[in-house]
């Protein structure tokens, strides 16, 4: 009688040939930790060290559950019988259903690294002892032999294993090698080549339990754990994705595959089980990237944003029954019928749908242009129909390349009937094992086995979208349904063209705007104008001096008033060709704003200061020579033609204006009477159209004539024009009623466009403010955190140090290290206590600073880098005699934000003899420096959020000192340069008269 065996190859055919891949072999692993209740599911790629972790924090498993269960492959998760032992579950917690049932998971493990740390512990069963084992994979690639001739070292320890205790395991299986190479089973270099990748395996559990981030550890929990090491070549790719394409549109593997391990997409969908943590350590420290980030994925708002939703069940024969939600207003109660199976029960069973859709074009969505592009990038990336049992993902279905319903095959053949793509739709396939036990799972988690039950799914599903796209999305609207949608459609492509025109037309304007302003403040800047005007006068004497030779008094007097006019005139006019246009037809930003506000204040001062100064310089001209001619020019007609020039000017300009004005509403008039004439026309078209069919129609004879059919679609045909015309009538009606021109108190004419553009500017000064605002709330978190970590850390670290103090008494060659350790750690401390003035919660007294305090503050803290850039930081008298009321809080950051600014540009400067000099009086302190001026336009602009002339500025540093001195009643301005300085900015008091 003969026997099978089975050869050790038998369980890499099994495992890594069967798997699809690196993150379906993960995915198996997270499946097996639900199966032992864990709620958590920490991944830990070490790069440096070549180190994949994976741990959970389940039931664990004592040895006898390791040996009979983990190590026996096929066993009977999911079958009961009398001479079974079920898995064990966890009378805490809900029963969960076993997702496991070949044992195909743990053989996965082959295709992450050539070898593995299982660590497991179950502390509520058995001793409560670890159980450690170590498999190298790759013994089981070789050929000739059976698996009874390998030997799997399985340990049981009472704390957790060190360095020593997986080097024994090491040399158990070296040892096993050693024996199956002298009886000839496996080759020399075989035994070689393993050998050496056993020992460069280097794990010391008891350190990385401690060392790795973890919810429970597990030498206080229960838990398995997997140390795989070295790492498959294959993991960097699918977590990195390919080069070639672009990551942020693109899925990697990994995202795919983990990415919606159970459904947090729909609203109120079941609280997940496990929660699953993916850390990539890239650089060798502490530093991670979060793989698995919730936020990249579908959320429940995103969820409903979406323009259509369908929602419902499909029952036992096939049939669904729900709801239908264009474009979030139309709801229908909605039967869609499947007809291939006769209408007899199936083998999937019955599931249920939620499905969200987006449109595929901006026009057409509801959905806001930020939310569009945000759902359509994850849509790209994520977007498809999911399948989850029992809330738990089915692979790989929801992957945006497996169209297992041939949506995105059957929508480039004829897309005006297949309406769907796949990366437009999100939502979930809902399955229970209960009810759908036809459906099978692949061996190699490739989906489902494509039996009868599978079939009869992918029929009813595409049978479903089929008959949704003609029902609700046919774009000649020949169903009832489907008018609603091309209606509301048409509507929010007209409105998107109308935005698109206003957008384009205000984008050209915006640039024409902002081109002005910085070619003013480059003249200003630049000196231009001085040197304009210099120019103008210049010529302008010349020509005076021609006139002095004049014999004729009267002919020169005339000569001389002529050439006063033309040289008013020229200046008038290079006076308004500098001059900005207020901004019209298009929204500012704030920034803009600030720099059009920043331009009338400059504006006003060249007018109050040169160009007058330069009309004053025209008066004493024309004196001077007046004199030298001894000749007597009118004052009189002097002012007359003056007067003369500025009216006739004034009347020109308004002339234009008004005539521009009339033709723009003779045109809107004209357009508006074509389009209403027109609409008519259509009107009466159509109900000679309908008429005429009387013509064709008979219904004395006709036993098939139904009175009412014909009169319904007769009116529906007129109904149809006449209510679009009606519409577009209604809008142009409504756009003239908004119009309106009023007057406020000063006399100051008030029309919707600054109303219109004053909104637009407050929405985007809003919107980033809130992204702002998000930032700086997680920055003020963050500091918190760190504070907190410092401090207890630090203390750890003195109390050590006091330790290390008594032994350095007692051995002489500890001495020369603990002088050392000491010394670096207070210049380190040092800084460290430098963060606790900016704590606003641990530091909240109101008290008088002694200015020097600060300084000695700052002095610290930039210490080494006045150093490495020679820059001085010099104090007056008043300063140092000086203090300041408050929190030290709220005026250590403000310090040090300027201060480091300063320091940023004296850098950037070529002065040998960079200063910043501190100075305070009764009206404030101040803080200058000599390095680069601040541009006039950034006078204000400087203190804006986000605002920043730094390559990799924020902006947020000025702005926040500001608000905060603000709310203790000071304000933070730029005042005039001090003596000796370029920039100077002032701290004082608000003064409440």
């Amino acid at each position: 009688m003969a026997n099978f065996r089975t050869r050790a190859r038998a369980l890499d055919l099994l495992g890594r040939q069967q798997i699809a891949g690196i993150p379906t072999a993960i995915n198996e692993l997270i499946k097996n930790a639900h199966d032992a209740y864990a709620d958590n599911f920490d991944i830990d790629y070490l790069r440096n060290k070549d180190l994949l972790a994976l741990r959970d924090d389940g039931l664990g498993m004592t040895r006898s559950e390791f040996e009979n269960r983990w190590l026996t492959i096929g066993t009977e998760s999911k079958l009961k019988h009398s001479k079974t032992t079920l898995p064990p579950i966890d009378p805490d917690k809900p029963l969960r259903h076993i997702m496991g049932e070949k044992g195909i998971g743990r053989l996965a493990i082959a295709s992450i690294g050539k070898q593995v740390l299982i660590l497991t512990r179950a502390t509520n069963r058995g001793t409560g002892n670890y159980v450690a084992s170590f498999i190298n994979w790759e013994i089981f690639e070789l050929p000739n032999i059976n698996l009874d001739d390998i030997i799997i070292p399985v340990k049981e320890f009472a704390c957790l294993p060190d360095s020593t205790d997986i080097n024994q395991m090491k040399s158990e299986v070296i040892a096993s090698l050693k024996n199956l190479l002298e009886k000839s089973l496996i080759e020399d270099g075989d035994y070689k080549r393993i050998v050496q990748t056993i020992k460069s395996f280097d794990v010391n559990p008891r350190i990385l339990d401690e060392s790795l981030p973890s919810i429970r550890k597990l030498n206080t929990h229960s838990g398995t754990q997997f140390y795989i090491s070295p790492v498959s070549d294959m993991l960097p790719s699918d977590i990195e994705g390919d080069s070639s394409f672009d990551s942020a549109k693109e899925a990697t593997k990994i995202e795919k595959i983990l990415m919606g391990f159970h459904n947090t997409m729909t609203p109120n969908h079941p609280a997940p089980t496990v929660q699953i943590s993916f850390r990539d350590y890239r650089k060798g420290d502490d530093s991670f990237v979060d793989i698995i980030d919730e936020d990249q994925f579908f959320t429940p708002d995103e969820f409903e944003l979406a323009d259509h939703h369908f929602i419902g069940d499909f029952d036992e024969f096939g049939q669904f029954k729900g709801q239908i939600k264009i474009y979030g207003e139309k709801t229908y109660n909605h039967v869609v019928t499947w007809r291939d199976n006769n209408f007899r029960q199936t083998s999937c069973g019955p599931f249920s749908i939620n499905l969200a859709y987006l449109q595929g074009e901006l026009k057409s969505s509801k959905v806001s242009p930020e939310d569009y592009s945000i759902i359509r990038a994850k849509g790209d990336k994520f977007g498809g129909l999911y399948i989850y049992r029992d809330n738990i993902r089915i692979l790989p279905y929801g992957d945006s390349d497996y169209d297992f319903l041939d949506i995105e095959k059957n929508r480039s053949k004829r897309a005006s009937s297949y309406f769907f793509s796949y990366r437009r739709m999100f939502g979930v396939i809902v399955l229970s094992s209960e009810h759908s036990k036809g459906l099978i799972e692949k061996a190699g988690r490739e989906g489902f086995i494509e039996n009868k039950a599978y079939r009869q799914l992918q029929s009813i599903l595409k049978n479903f979208f089929v008959q949704l796209a003609a029902d609700f999305f046919n774009e000649k609207g020949s169903t009832v349904q489907s008018e609603y949608w091309n209606s509301k459609k048409e509507e929010l492509n007209s409105y998107y063209k109308a935005l698109e025109r206003r957008d384009k037309l205000a984008k050209s304007k915006k640039e024409k705007f902002t081109k002005a302003l910085k070619n003013f403040f480059e003249d200003l800047t630049s000196g231009m104008f001085e040197s304009k005007l210099r120019q103008i006068i210049s010529d302008f004497t010349s020509e005076l001096e021609q006139i002095i030779h004049i014999p004729d008094p009267d002919i020169a007097a005339q000569r001389m008033i002529n050439a006063e006019a033309e040289v008013r005139k020229a200046i008038t006019e290079y006076k308004k060709k500098i001059s900005v246009p207020s901004p019209k037809g298009f929204s500012l930003t704030k920034a803009l704003r600030t720099d059009f506000d920043t331009y009338l204040d400059e504006y006003k001062i060249l007018r109050d200061t040169l160009f007058l100064t330069a009309f004053q310089e025209i008066d004493e001209l024309i004196d001077l020579y007046t004199q030298q001619l001894d000749i007597v020019i009118s004052k009189r007609k002097r002012l007359e033609q003056a007067v003369d020039l500025i009216s006739s000017e004034a009347l020109s300009f308004n002339r234009r204006k008004k005539e521009e004005a009339n033709d723009l509403a003779s045109s809107m008039a004209k357009k508006v009477r074509e389009l209403t004439t027109q609409l008519m026309l259509d009107l009466d078209a159509q109900i000679r159209d309908v008429k005429s069919q009387f013509v064709h129609l008979t219904t004395a004879h006709s036993d098939n004539f139904d009175l009412v059919t014909e009169r319904t679609r007769m009116e529906a045909e007129i109904d149809s024009v006449s209510q679009r015309n009606t519409m577009v009538m209604d809008r142009i009606i409504r756009q003239f009623e908004s119009f309106y021109i009023e007057k406020d108190e000063d006399g100051n004419i008030i029309t919707p466009d600054q109303v219109s553009d004053a909104m637009a500017e407050e929405l985007d000064d809003l919107r980033n403010r809130l992204q702002s605002d998000v930032e700086l709330s997680q920055l003020g978190l963050a500091v918190g955190i760190l504070h907190h970590e410092f401090n207890s850390t630090v203390s750890s670290i003195r109390r050590s140090l006091k330790d290390l103090k008594a032994w350095s008494d007692v051995d002489i060659k500890l001495e020369t290290t603990y002088k050392n350790l000491k010394v670096n750690f207070e210049h380190l401390d040092g800084y460290l206590n430098l963060f606790t003035p900016l704590n606003r919660r641990l530091n909240r007294i109101r008290e008088d600073i002694p200015l020097l305090d600060i300084k000695s503050f700052t002095l610290d803290l930039f210490k080494s880098r006045f150093e490495r850039h020679n820059i001085q930081l010099r104090h007056t008298n008043g300063f140092a005699q000086g203090s300041i009321y408050g929190f030290r809080s709220t005026f250590y950051p403000v310090f040090v934000n300027i201060i480091d600014n300063a320091i940023y540009w004296l850098k950037q400067s070529d002065n040998n003899d960079k200063i910043i000099r501190l100075h305070a009086d009764e009206s404030g302190i101040y803080i200058s420096n000599n390095g680069p001026c601040v541009q006039p336009q950034d006078k204000e602009r400087i203190f804006e959020l986000r605002f920043s002339r730094k390559p990799s500025g924020r902006g947020l540093g000025l702005s926040v000192s500001r608000e905060v001195l603000e709310a203790e009643d000071y304000h933070l301005f730029l005042d005039s340069p001090r003596k000796d300085s370029t920039v100077t900015f002032k701290i004082s008091k608000n003064s409440h008269e």
